[in-house]
């Protein structure tokens, strides 16, 4: 029979653990792993449904669509791990590639609005460290997001990365 010291210690545990500081790989600053999927992509080593690529960023379906024509937009540069490591110019490169794929999904899918989420940090749910915007599509009032299990099969990311391309703005 466990002494209640011990079962005090054990129900302590955890609490202790959640008080301590996000580990400096998971945080703000950190060492960048070149291994990331982001990372294997842009290198050309993990395959990818393209919808749009230029010298700075690449326009990517990501494996579970939280809408039908959700895409990643994501710097090329290797090494940025958050928002806060990119460059002004990255910055307003990755913004103008979001701006084009809301008019995009508005042309390909008839958007009626989209949701840009970029998020810093494991405190704020960043599970791949290399910057990158989600921009998701919403067709009327309907706001029920896909749950991340169900993932995509590669000819319907394919397919809907044609659906965009053919819709991507020309300037």
């Amino acid at each position: 029979m466990r002494s209640v010291t011990g079962l005090a210690l054990l129900l302590a545990a955890p609490v202790a653990a959640a008080q301590q500081p996000a580990s400096p790989a998971r945080g703000l600053t950190g060492v960048y792993d070149p291994q990331n999927p982001f990372a294997r992509i842009i290198r050309g080593e993990a395959p990818a449904s393209m919808v749009y690529e230029d010298a700075t960023v690449l326009v990517l379906m990501p494996l579970t669509m939280a809408k039908p024509g959700h895409v990643i937009v994501i710097p090329r540069r290797l090494g940025a791990r958050t928002l806060l490591d990119l460059t002004p110019a990255e910055l307003t490169a990755c913004m103008i590639a979001v701006q084009k794929a809301g008019r995009a999904q508005m042309a390909a899918l008839g958007a009626t609005g989209f949701q840009v989420r970029q998020n810093n940090g494991s405190d704020a749910a960043q599970a791949v460290f290399h910057p990158h915007f989600h921009v998701i599509p919403f067709v009327g009032p309907d706001k029920v997001l896909r749950p991340d299990a169900e993932h995509n099969t590669r000819a319907e990311l394919d397919a809907m990365a044609a659906r965009l391309r053919a819709a991507w703005p020309k300037d």
